[in-house]
């Protein structure tokens, strides 16, 4: 299957208001180093094309790199092992030849640690032209793995000659209105009106095919048989473009192409697709689609598509349209009232057109596949371990994702989940990353649970939460295991009979909350990372982050693997000789700490660096002076024969 861009996902844009009626817009992205869990995405067997022309990139000298000398001194590289140097990079691209070479355009390296100013203008042409004459339709095909983070936009150019090598090209920035420029395509059409951080990636690698056709459109003879492609890119710091496996085929007549399926409840906001849903958070009404591409040069009569899920329950949900016009997508959706039951269901998307059938020469990319699991009682945005083969496509977050060591202690992952009704949270799971520095033994995280609307408000306030755990440290089983698991329990009174303190699971009511697990890594000592599940898009407010060195949220991620086990499993009474208690918290003057023992404890004070600032032995309660203290977040460590306590404290 081949994902082409040119796809519309309808459900990335319906944004529910009402959850964010104080901060209704659309979050920056900010920019990481990035640790994709990727493996080699197999190009798919094709229809016997006609390839008039393929290059491997195994001989630099096929090509010309040049820049605009007005604009920056950047340049393509071709070459065999070729990676990212600068301070984000993506990971280098798994073509089907990549061992032979490849070209690469790192604009993050060009840019330096906190980017350049330069509007960089950088392309790489064929150094020997095509002769294109007695073919009318014409497409340009190429591997590729690419990930945007600016306002910037790559080009493919078809360069005309005069049947002596002379070319006219055209001047690109990244506004180039390009309507009016029929020589001039963009590889990544979706994406090509954006403005700001955003962030999208391909897959790696990704096959992308551009009809040039329009370019060739009343040449004559000679300019056919010179003929030029060049790849031109355009944009300020950036991240990185490979290119590899380049071809000149011709199109095909008839070509529908499925290029992505969805299915979510209409009681979710905004689209978004769980990969896991308790039973008791379902709805009865789904909306079931898929969007479609026509590549062929004819127009397509008699457009269908089916998605076909099976599972604990089969149902089946349909869609037509009487003509895809060549060289246009549309998206076809129903809504369908399902009764659905616990179990893993397995969805085929299948699109068929009068001359494009199954069985056909071109319907190894009509179908697209998608599943999903109802479950008693996880709920997860993330499908992983769920997708079909071949699909699944990971990345990762944490504290070494950034090159400012400031974040590499109190940055916060974090989900949104929707209630649909009350439940109880009894504890929440995370899968751990190995991809960069790790996940180490000694990082320490906390739980924190936000209502919606307060974690989408700007200026954030960590620490106006619903909920928010103990610290909890990681250990060397975590890591062997790939997860960790923090209990959710509340002091829900006192039980006088016993002498002890009740706890029961925290309780939730409908509505919208942000699950954030914040990181310490102690200046990166201890770096820790959360898988990110980038196979099914979902919309940008369902995994944010914080960054703790500018206190904002951006909307990096995709489906973090923070997930919800659900239900009441604990009530646990707790004999208060054991408790600690450390307040206020925030503190100004002072803090606190008493312990229902008379034995000796000792108490350290930590920044967030791990500096010890305090150190001392006391017996039932010690008062600490913070007035010299900066304004921050500090870490309370109480030893006894009971046991360690851990807290975190901020001095305001």
């Amino acid at each position: 299957m081949k994902k082409l861009y040119i796809i519309i996902i309808l459900f990335l844009s319906i944004i529910n208001v009402d959850i964010y009626s104080q901060n209704n817009k659309y979050k920056a992205i900010s920019k990481e180093i990035d640790n994709s869990i990727k493996t080699q995405r197999p190009i798919h067997s094709q229809y016997a094309k006609n390839v008039l022309y393929s290059n491997s990139f195994d001989d630099p000298n096929d090509w010309v790199l040049d820049h605009d000398a007005n604009d920056c001194s950047l340049d393509w590289q071709i070459g065999i092992g070729l990676s990212c140097t600068g301070s984000y990079p993506i990971a280098t691209i798994l073509s089907t030849t990549d061992s032979d070479g490849f070209a690469m355009l790192d604009s993050d390296s060009y840019g330096g640690a906190t980017g350049g100013s330069e509007i960089e203008d950088s392309w790489m042409t064929m150094a020997n032209p095509v002769d294109l004459n007695g073919y009318n339709n014409v497409v340009v095909e190429f591997e590729t793995q690419y990930r945007r983070y600016n306002s910037e936009n790559p080009y493919i150019v078809v360069g005309i000659g005069d049947g002596n090598g002379n070319v006219t090209w055209p001047d690109l920035t990244p506004s180039t209105d390009i309507s009016n420029l029929n020589n001039v395509f963009y590889p990544f059409s979706a994406w090509s009106g954006q403005t700001g951080f955003t962030g999208e990636a391909t897959a790696n690698p990704e096959l992308v095919q551009v009809n040039i056709s329009p370019a060739l459109v009343g040449l004559d003879t000679i300019q056919l048989s010179d003929i030029y492609i060049r790849f031109n890119w355009t944009g300020t710091w950036g991240y990185a473009w490979f290119v590899d496996d380049f071809k000149i085929v011709q199109q095909p007549d008839n070509d529908i192409q499925a290029s992505s399926g969805w299915i979510y409840s209409n009681e979710h906001y905004g689209g978004v697709e769980y990969g896991r849903t308790p039973i008791t958070h379902t709805s009865s009404i789904y909306t079931v689609g898929s969007s479609v591409f026509n590549f062929g040069a004819l127009d397509q009569t008699n457009v269908s598509f089916t998605a076909d899920f099976t599972g604990p329950s089969n149902f089946v949900s349909s869609s037509s349209i009487a003509i895809l016009e060549s060289d246009s997508t549309i998206a076809l959706e129903n809504d369908e009232s399902l009764s659905l039951q616990v179990g893993l269901y397995n969805g085929t998307y299948t699109f068929v057109s009068d001359a494009d059938t199954i069985g056909g020469s071109t319907d190894f990319n009509n179908t697209f596949y998608r599943n999903f699991e109802i479950t008693t009682d996880i709920f997860s945005l993330d499908g992983i371990d769920n997708h079909p083969s071949g699909y699944e496509d990971l990345g990762s977050y944490g504290t070494a994702s950034w090159a400012d060591p400031g974040n590499a202690d109190g940055f916060m992952c974090a989900n949104m989940y929707h209630f649909n009704q009350t439940d109880q949270l009894n504890s929440v799971k995370v899968l751990l990353s190995s991809a960069g520095t790790g996940s180490n033994a000694g990082a320490e995280i906390t739980l924190m649970i936000y209502d919606s609307a307060t974690f989408m408000f700007d200026p954030f306030d960590p620490f106006n939460y619903i909920y928010s755990s103990e610290i909890y440290t990681l250990t060397a089983n975590d890591v062997s295991n790939g997860y960790f698991e923090i209990p959710v329990v509340t002091n829900s009174g006192w039980d006088p009979v016993s002498g002890s303190s009740t706890w029961e699971n925290l309780t939730l009511v409908p509505g919208n909350y942000y699950f954030g697990i914040q990181m310490t890594s102690y200046s990166n000592t201890y770096d820790i990372r959360i898988l990110d599940d980038e196979t099914v898009p979902q919309p940008w407010w369902s995994s944010m982050i914080y960054l703790p060195v500018d206190g904002s949220t951006y909307s990096n991620g995709n489906a973090f693997a923070i997930r919800l086990n659900l239900g009441s499993n604990v009530n646990i009474n707790e004999t208060t000789n054991k408790e600690i208690m450390v307040y206020p918290n925030p503190a100004s003057n002072f803090i606190n700490i008493t312990t229902n023992s008379n034995e000796i404890s000792e108490l350290t004070i930590k920044d967030m660096t791990g500096k010890i600032i305090y150190n001392d032995n006391f017996n039932s309660k010690i008062s600490i002076n913070t007035e010299s203290y900066s304004k921050g977040i500090y870490l309370i460590d109480v030893k006894n024969t009971n046991g360690n306590f851990s807290q975190k404290i901020s001095i305001k």
